[in-house]
C-alpha cells in the first residue's frame, strides 16, 4: 500500500472512530425511550447498534483499502478466549439462545461479549485525538448528573416520576434509570474528568471540567448508591498513580480534596432546602468530622507534596501510607466482627457489621451464588453455567419472595457463575493486559481513561453489570489502545506510524 492510500485509510478509519465515540458517550447515558419502563434494552440496543454500524463500516474500510496485519498481544489473546468460553458454556447449557442474547442476565450475554471484543480490537492503534473522547464523555455526564440534582431535589424535569409509584421514584433518577446503574456510570465518567482538570492549562477549559466535576459530585450525592461512593473514592485514590510525574497535578489533587468537601456541603444546603435526603453513608460522610477530616487530610498531603522531590518521591510515600491505612482498617474490620462484635458502632453498625443485610443484602446473595457454584459440575465450575443461569436456579429456589435474582450484584461474581473459573480469569486477564500496556504509554489519553476504569472496576464488586455502565466500559477499555491523532494526519514524512497502523 502506498503512502497516499495509507494516509486515506488512516484519515477514513480515524474519522469514522471518532464519530462513532461521539455519537456512543454522549448518546449513551441520555438515551430513552419510554421513561424508565424499557431502560436497560433501550440503552443496550443504543450500543448495540452503533457498535453494529461502526464495525460495519470498518469492515467495508478493510475490503477497500486492505486490513492491516497486527501482532497479537496479550490482551487480544484473553479477550479471545472468554469469547470462546462464552460459546461453549452456552452451547453446553441447555438454552444456547437466551444464554447468547442474555435476556435474563441483564442482556450481558455471549453476544455482547463478542461485540465487546470487536470494538476492543477495532480501536487498536487507531488515531483519535483526545478531545473527540473527552469532550462528550463530560457533555454527557454534565447533562445526565445536572438531571439527576434536579431529580433529586424534587423538580422533575422530564416528567419520569409522575408514571412510578413512590418506592421506584426513589429507585430511578435523571436519563440513567435504576441509581445503582447511574452509580456504575458515575464512577467511571467522573474521574476521568477530574484528571482532566487536574492536568488541564487553560483557565477556561479548567473552570469548564470545575463546573463539571462538581456537578458529577453533586450527581453522586444525588443517586443515593453507595456504589457510586466507591467507585469515586477507589478513582481518586488512584489518582495520583495515573497522573504521570507532574508535581503540580499532583499539588492540585490534594487540594482537590478540601474543595470536594466544600462543594458537597453546598450541595447539602440546597438538599436541606428542598426537603431532599441522602443515603445513610453519604449523610455520615457529610457531617462537619468528616468533612473537616477531608479538608485536613488535603491540607496534609499538599504539605507533603510541596516538600516531595519528585512525583515518585511523592507516590512512594503515597504508597507506602495507603497499604499501612489499608491493612490497619482491614485488621479493624476483622476485630469488629469478631472479638469486638459487641461493641456500639451506632450510625456505623450497617457498613462495618457484616449480617446476610449488608449492603442491602448483598452478603446475603453472595452467599447464596457461590453455594450454585459449587453445586456445579466439573464443566460448569470451568467453562460457566451461561447467561442466565442464576435467574433459572431462583425461579426454582427463590431467595427472595417478590423477585426473581437475575444479577449477583457483583460483576465478577456474575461471570464466575456465566463463564465459570476460566472465563473469570480470561475476564480479569483482559483488563488488567489492556490496562497494564495502557499505563507504561505515558500519554494523556490512556491515563484519563485509567481514572475511570480502575474506578469502575473497583465498584463493580459490589454491583451490577448493567448499560449504561458496562457498555461503555468496554469502548474505553479499546480506546487505550488508540494511538495519539494531534499533528499526525498533517506530517506525511511519518512513514513507520503509517507502516505501523496500515500493517
Amino acid at each position: 500500500m502506498d503512502t497516499q492510500t495509507a494516509l486515506k485509510k488512516q484519515n477514513t478509519v480515524s474519522k469514522l472512530t471518532e464519530i462513532y465515540l461521539f455519537v456512543l458517550l454522549l448518546g449513551e447515558p441520555l438515551v430513552i425511550w419510554d421513561g424508565y419502563f424499557d431502560v436497560t434494552e433501550i440503552k443496550t440496543a443504543f450500543f448495540a447498534v452503533c457498535t453494529l454500524v461502526y464495525l460495519t463500516a470498518r469492515a467495508v474500510c478493510a475490503l477497500q483499502f486492505g486490513r492491516g496485519e497486527h501482532a497479537p498481544e496479550t490482551s487480544d489473546v484473553f479477550s479471545l478466549v472468554l469469547c470462546a468460553i462464552a460459546l461453549l458454556a452456552s452451547a453446553g447449557s441447555g438454552f444456547f439462545r437466551l444464554s447468547l442474547l442474555g435476556p435474563a442476565g441483564r442482556w450481558q450475554g455471549a453476544a455482547m461479549l463478542w461485540l465487546y471484543a470487536g470494538v476492543f480490537f477495532a480501536l487498536r492503534d487507531v488515531p483519535v485525538r483526545t478531545g473527540a473522547v473527552t469532550v462528550p464523555l463530560c457533555a454527557g455526564l454534565a447533562v445526565s448528573a445536572a438531571l439527576a440534582c434536579l431529580d433529586h431535589l424534587g423538580f422533575d424535569p422530564l416528567g419520569f416520576g409522575a408514571a412510578l409509584d413512590e418506592y421506584s421514584r426513589g429507585r430511578y433518577i435523571s436519563t440513567l434509570g435504576n441509581i445503582n446503574f447511574a452509580g456504575a456510570y458515575l464512577s467511571l465518567a467522573l474521574p476521568v474528568c477530574v484528571h482532566r482538570l487536574l492536568l488541564s492549562e487553560r483557565r477556561p477549559a479548567a473552570l469548564a471540567l470545575g463546573g463539571v466535576c462538581a456537578v458529577g459530585l453533586w450527581a453522586v450525592m444525588a443517586v443515593r448508591s453507595e456504589c457510586a461512593i466507591l467507585g469515586l473514592g477507589a478513582g481518586l485514590l488512584l489518582m495520583p498513580f495515573v497522573l504521570g510525574d507532574r508535581l503540580e497535578a499532583l499539588r492540585r489533587w490534594c487540594l482537590l480534596w478540601p474543595a470536594a468537601a466544600l462543594a458537597a456541603q453546598l450541595y447539602r444546603a440546597a438538599a436541606v432546602l428542598c426537603l431532599a435526603g441522602f443515603s445513610s453513608l453519604t449523610a455520615a460522610l457529610l457531617r462537619p468530622t468528616a468533612a473537616a477530616a477531608f479538608a485536613l487530610g488535603g491540607a496534609g498531603l499538599y504539605f507533603l507534596c510541596r516538600r516531595a522531590a519528585s512525583a515518585a518521591h511523592f507516590r512512594r510515600h503515597y504508597l507506602a501510607a495507603g497499604v499501612l491505612l489499608l491493612a490497619g482498617a482491614a485488621a479493624a474490620l476483622i476485630l469488629l466482627n469478631t472479638r469486638y462484635a459487641a461493641v456500639d458502632l451506632g450510625g456505623w453498625e450497617v457498613w462495618l457489621r457484616f449480617t446476610d443485610e449488608w449492603g442491602t443484602d448483598r452478603l446475603r446473595i453472595w452467599k447464596y451464588c457461590l453455594s450454585i457454584y459449587r453445586e456445579f459440575p466439573l464443566f460448569d465450575k470451568l467453562l460457566g453455567g451461561g447467561c442466565g443461569v442464576l435467574a433459572q436456579t431462583d425461579a426454582l429456589r427463590r431467595i427472595f419472595p417478590d423477585a426473581v435474582l437475575d444479577a449477583a450484584h457483583c460483576e465478577y461474581l456474575q461471570i464466575l457463575l456465566n463463564w465459570g473459573a476460566l472465563g473469570l480469569l480470561a475476564y480479569l486477564g483482559w483488563l488488567a493486559a489492556a490496562m497494564i500496556r495502557a499505563g507504561r504509554s505515558g500519554r494523556a489519553l490512556p491515563s484519563a481513561l485509567l481514572a475511570g476504569l480502575l474506578a469502575y472496576a473497583v465498584q463493580a464488586a459490589v454491583n451490577i453489570a448493567q448499560a449504561p455502565g458496562i457498555v461503555l466500559f468496554f469502548p474505553l477499555l479499546g480506546a487505550l489502545r488508540t494511538s495519539e491523532a494531534s499533528g499526525f494526519r498533517q506530517n506525511p514524512a511519518l512513514s513507520q506510524k503509517i507502516g505501523r497502523f496500515v500493517g
